[in-house]
């Protein structure tokens, strides 16, 4: 079915942000989801009492629920399921080291089991996925490893491979010695710290500079939410998990998009476009674009970048 996706631009903003905050406190429904580990996963729904899809977003490593308002507002008259899942560590759901807000993780495939415990909670089955960084791995790794497997999968600057300047085989001998090591394996890494707030003239997250103070103005009135950097655990069990989908023989089987930020220097758009070439002869071949200039944080970038991308993933998954 074809949508009507009227999008907001920069200059909307300031005079829409009541409305928006009002939707994302009232309009939404907020899931705290407990495994039987004692964990506890956290999502966030948006369920008009008729719909035709169910849109499913994992977002970005260390991101917060409250960055999605904009777009949950966007998408509020139509009739779409919209839930946005948080794995361990992440959003609202536990902790992974008690008490700390590093990003850390001993197991990569935690993250894709985390998600179909969700989905199996929520009673989701026939779903389009959205994955956003670290979200784009876990779900690509959800799309081939996974039991609950969407319908068409959406990667925005998925995270399939670091934009580390150090060749592939020095990276993951370091960080892999350095991630194993008992004693170090919950250390940051040295791109790893406490949250703190970087101005916006030195981000290289987005060029918006209204989105990315709406972003971090939220973390400074909630200081509880706000994650910290890496651990090596975490950055060897990810460059695992990368390793394995770029080695492993598969085939896509559902409609597939990668769209990669030209200007990304988080993860690394070459990697993501090698990997996406490589399954050219999959039963059905996935499709990548570049988006030119843009930063790593494609969906929370400037009109000229965001809205574009944003489009075209939403004609994707409603398609």
């Amino acid at each position: 079915m074809a949508y009507a996706f009227n999008l907001l631009s920069e200059q909307d903003l300031p005079a829409l942000q009541p409305a928006i905050e009002d939707f994302y406190q009232h309009g939404l429904k907020q899931h705290l989801i407990e495994r039987a580990d004692n964990l506890h996963l956290s999502a966030l729904e948006f369920r008009p009492p008729q719909y035709a899809e169910t849109i499913v977003i994992i977002p970005g490593r260390a991101e917060n629920e409250h960055k999605y308002a904009e777009l949950f507002y966007t998408l509020r008259k139509l009739p779409l399921r919209i839930l946005l899942l948080f794995a361990r560590g992440q959003g609202k759901s536990s902790r992974t080291i008690p008490g700390s807000p590093k990003c850390h993780i001993e197991d990569f495939n935690l993250y894709r089991q985390d998600i179909e415990f969700m989905l199996e909670k929520l009673e989701v089955k026939a779903y389009r996925l959205l994955g956003f960084s670290m979200g784009g791995l876990i779900s690509t790794d959800l799309c081939v490893n996974g039991t609950r497997r969407p319908e068409r999968l959406a990667l925005a600057a998925p995270y399939l491979w670091p934009a580390f300047n150090l060749p592939a085989p020095v990276l993951r001998a370091f960080v892999g010695f350095m991630g194993s090591i008992p004693g170090l394996k919950t250390s940051y890494t040295p791109h790893g710290s406490e949250y703190a707030r970087i101005p916006f003239e030195d981000n290289y997250h987005s060029h918006s500079r209204i989105r990315y103070e709406i972003y971090h103005d939220y973390y400074a009135a909630h200081t509880d939410e706000a994650q910290a950097g890496p651990t090596y655990a975490f950055v060897r069990q990810s460059l695992k998990k990368q390793q394995e989908l770029f080695t492993r023989k598969f085939d896509f089987t559902v409609p597939v998009l990668c769209l990669g930020a030209g200007a990304d220097q988080v993860v690394s758009t070459p990697h993501c476009q090698a990997f996406i070439a490589r399954h050219s002869r999959d039963i059905v071949p996935p499709l990548f674009s570049r988006i030119t200039g843009a930063y790593h944080d494609i969906l929370n970038e400037s009109d000229q970048y965001r809205n574009p991308a944003m489009l075209r993933i939403l004609q994707f998954l409603t398609a």
